[in-house]
Protein backbone atom coordinates (compact mmCIF):
# COMPACT_ATOMS: atom_id res chain seq x y z
CA UNK A 1 0.00 0.00 0.00
CA UNK A 2 1.52 3.32 -1.10
CA UNK A 3 0.70 6.72 0.33
CA UNK A 4 2.43 9.93 -0.73
CA UNK A 5 5.12 7.93 -2.56
CA UNK A 6 5.91 5.88 0.54
CA UNK A 7 5.32 2.17 1.01
CA UNK A 8 3.32 1.75 4.22
CA UNK A 9 4.04 -1.07 6.61
CA UNK A 10 0.69 -2.83 7.17
CA UNK A 11 -0.21 -5.51 9.69
CA UNK A 12 -3.42 -7.56 9.59
CA UNK A 13 -4.13 -8.92 13.07
CA UNK A 14 -7.17 -11.12 13.51
CA UNK A 15 -8.91 -13.70 15.62
CA UNK A 16 -10.83 -16.57 14.04
CA UNK A 17 -12.38 -19.56 15.76
CA UNK A 18 -14.13 -21.24 12.81
CA UNK A 19 -11.84 -20.02 10.03
CA UNK A 20 -14.26 -17.53 8.44
CA UNK A 21 -12.42 -14.45 9.68
CA UNK A 22 -9.09 -16.11 8.79
CA UNK A 23 -10.24 -16.37 5.17
CA UNK A 24 -11.09 -12.67 5.07
CA UNK A 25 -7.80 -11.76 6.81
CA UNK A 26 -5.77 -13.67 4.24
CA UNK A 27 -7.50 -11.86 1.36
CA UNK A 28 -7.11 -8.46 3.06
CA UNK A 29 -3.41 -9.13 3.75
CA UNK A 30 -2.84 -10.00 0.11
CA UNK A 31 -4.74 -6.91 -1.10
CA UNK A 32 -2.79 -4.59 1.22
CA UNK A 33 0.60 -6.37 0.98
CA UNK A 34 0.48 -6.82 4.75
CA UNK A 35 2.05 -9.08 7.32
CA UNK A 36 -0.44 -11.44 8.95
CA UNK A 37 -0.87 -12.17 12.67
CA UNK A 38 -3.39 -14.66 14.04
CA UNK A 39 -4.34 -14.21 17.69
CA UNK A 40 -4.85 -17.09 20.11
CA UNK A 41 -5.73 -17.12 23.79
CA UNK A 42 -3.86 -19.12 26.39
CA UNK A 43 -5.97 -22.14 27.37
CA UNK A 44 -8.54 -21.60 24.64
CA UNK A 45 -10.26 -24.87 23.64
CA UNK A 46 -9.57 -25.83 20.03
CA UNK A 47 -12.33 -26.07 17.44
CA UNK A 48 -15.85 -24.76 17.46
CA UNK A 49 -17.57 -27.30 19.69
CA UNK A 50 -19.45 -26.90 22.97
CA UNK A 51 -16.30 -26.39 25.08
CA UNK A 52 -15.17 -23.51 22.87
CA UNK A 53 -18.65 -22.00 22.79
CA UNK A 54 -18.90 -22.03 26.61
CA UNK A 55 -15.37 -20.63 26.94
CA UNK A 56 -16.21 -17.75 24.57
CA UNK A 57 -19.59 -17.08 26.16
CA UNK A 58 -18.07 -16.88 29.65
CA UNK A 59 -15.46 -14.36 28.46
CA UNK A 60 -18.08 -12.30 26.63
CA UNK A 61 -20.67 -12.17 29.39
CA UNK A 62 -18.13 -11.45 32.12
CA UNK A 63 -16.20 -8.96 29.90
CA UNK A 64 -13.04 -10.96 30.51
CA UNK A 65 -9.95 -10.40 28.44
CA UNK A 66 -8.13 -13.72 28.16
CA UNK A 67 -4.32 -13.76 28.21
CA UNK A 68 -2.84 -14.10 24.72
CA UNK A 69 -0.29 -16.43 23.25
CA UNK A 70 2.71 -14.15 22.43
CA UNK A 71 2.48 -12.45 19.03
CA UNK A 72 5.20 -12.46 16.37
CA UNK A 73 4.79 -8.91 15.05
CA UNK A 74 5.36 -5.69 17.00
CA UNK A 75 2.46 -3.36 16.13
CA UNK A 76 4.53 -0.30 17.03
CA UNK A 77 6.61 -0.80 13.85
CA UNK A 78 3.60 -0.56 11.48
CA UNK A 79 1.90 2.44 9.88
CA UNK A 80 -1.51 0.79 9.55
CA UNK A 81 -2.92 -2.02 11.66
CA UNK A 82 -5.99 -3.81 10.35
CA UNK A 83 -7.94 -5.66 13.04
CA UNK A 84 -10.46 -8.40 12.33
CA UNK A 85 -12.79 -10.57 14.37
CA UNK A 86 -16.03 -12.48 14.20
CA UNK A 87 -18.95 -10.64 15.80
CA UNK A 88 -20.36 -12.42 18.83
CA UNK A 89 -23.31 -10.93 20.71
CA UNK A 90 -22.85 -7.59 18.97
CA UNK A 91 -19.15 -7.14 19.73
CA UNK A 92 -15.71 -8.33 18.67
CA UNK A 93 -14.25 -11.43 20.28
CA UNK A 94 -12.68 -11.26 23.75
CA UNK A 95 -9.38 -12.36 22.21
CA UNK A 96 -9.22 -9.30 19.95
CA UNK A 97 -10.30 -7.07 22.83
CA UNK A 98 -7.35 -8.47 24.85
CA UNK A 99 -5.02 -7.55 22.01
CA UNK A 100 -6.42 -4.02 21.84
CA UNK A 101 -5.82 -3.60 25.58
CA UNK A 102 -2.20 -4.81 25.44
CA UNK A 103 -0.78 -3.91 22.00
CA UNK A 104 0.96 -0.57 21.31
CA UNK A 105 -1.85 0.91 19.18
CA UNK A 106 -1.86 4.52 20.43
CA UNK A 107 -1.50 7.09 17.65
CA UNK A 108 -1.71 4.35 15.00
CA UNK A 109 -4.03 4.22 12.00
CA UNK A 110 -6.44 1.35 12.58
CA UNK A 111 -8.89 -0.25 10.14
CA UNK A 112 -11.54 -2.78 11.19
CA UNK A 113 -13.20 -5.77 9.55
CA UNK A 114 -15.50 -8.53 10.74
CA UNK A 115 -17.42 -11.62 9.79
CA UNK A 116 -20.91 -12.16 11.14
CA UNK A 117 -23.98 -14.36 10.88
CA UNK A 118 -26.85 -12.04 11.81
CA UNK A 119 -25.64 -8.45 11.95
CA UNK A 120 -22.46 -6.64 12.94
CA UNK A 121 -24.69 -4.50 15.16
CA UNK A 122 -22.74 -2.07 17.36
CA UNK A 123 -19.49 -4.08 17.15
CA UNK A 124 -17.54 -1.41 15.26
CA UNK A 125 -18.74 1.30 17.65
CA UNK A 126 -17.69 -0.75 20.71
CA UNK A 127 -14.21 -1.41 19.37
CA UNK A 128 -13.76 2.17 18.14
CA UNK A 129 -14.38 3.37 21.71
CA UNK A 130 -11.65 1.02 22.93
CA UNK A 131 -9.28 2.54 20.37
CA UNK A 132 -9.80 6.13 21.50
CA UNK A 133 -6.06 6.92 21.38
CA UNK A 134 -5.78 5.68 17.78
CA UNK A 135 -7.01 7.01 14.44
CA UNK A 136 -9.75 4.57 13.46
CA UNK A 137 -10.53 4.62 9.75
CA UNK A 138 -14.17 5.28 8.88
CA UNK A 139 -14.10 2.63 6.14
CA UNK A 140 -14.90 -0.81 7.57
CA UNK A 141 -15.37 -4.21 5.97
CA UNK A 142 -18.04 -6.64 7.15
CA UNK A 143 -18.95 -9.91 5.50
CA UNK A 144 -22.03 -11.97 6.16
CA UNK A 145 -21.07 -15.66 6.09
CA UNK A 146 -17.87 -15.41 4.03
CA UNK A 147 -17.88 -19.13 3.25
CA UNK A 148 -21.18 -18.78 1.39
CA UNK A 149 -19.92 -15.62 -0.36
CA UNK A 150 -17.07 -17.59 -1.92
CA UNK A 151 -13.41 -16.73 -2.44
CA UNK A 152 -13.86 -14.57 -5.54
CA UNK A 153 -16.40 -12.36 -3.75
CA UNK A 154 -14.08 -12.01 -0.75
CA UNK A 155 -11.13 -11.16 -3.02
CA UNK A 156 -13.10 -8.44 -4.83
CA UNK A 157 -14.43 -6.93 -1.58
CA UNK A 158 -10.97 -7.04 0.05
CA UNK A 159 -9.34 -5.35 -2.96
CA UNK A 160 -12.05 -2.67 -3.10
CA UNK A 161 -11.72 -2.05 0.64
CA UNK A 162 -7.91 -1.84 0.42
CA UNK A 163 -8.29 0.78 -2.31
CA UNK A 164 -10.76 2.78 -0.16
CA UNK A 165 -8.35 2.67 2.78
CA UNK A 166 -5.51 3.84 0.55
CA UNK A 167 -7.60 6.77 -0.75
CA UNK A 168 -8.53 7.74 2.83
CA UNK A 169 -4.90 7.66 3.93
CA UNK A 170 -3.86 9.75 0.90
CA UNK A 171 -6.56 12.33 1.72
CA UNK A 172 -5.38 12.44 5.36
CA UNK A 173 -1.76 12.87 4.24
CA UNK A 174 -2.75 15.75 1.92
CA UNK A 175 -4.53 17.60 4.73
CA UNK A 176 -1.35 17.31 6.83
CA UNK A 177 0.70 19.17 4.19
Amino acid sequence: MQVAGRQLQVLVTYYSSAGHTRTIAEHVAKATQADLEELRAVGEPLGTGARHYLWALRHLLLSQKPPLVPVEHDASTYDLIILGSPVWLGTFSPVLRSYIRTAPLARKHIALFCSYRNSPGPAFKHVTRMLSTSTVMADTLSLLDPVAAGPSSITIRAQRWAHELELSLVAQAETML
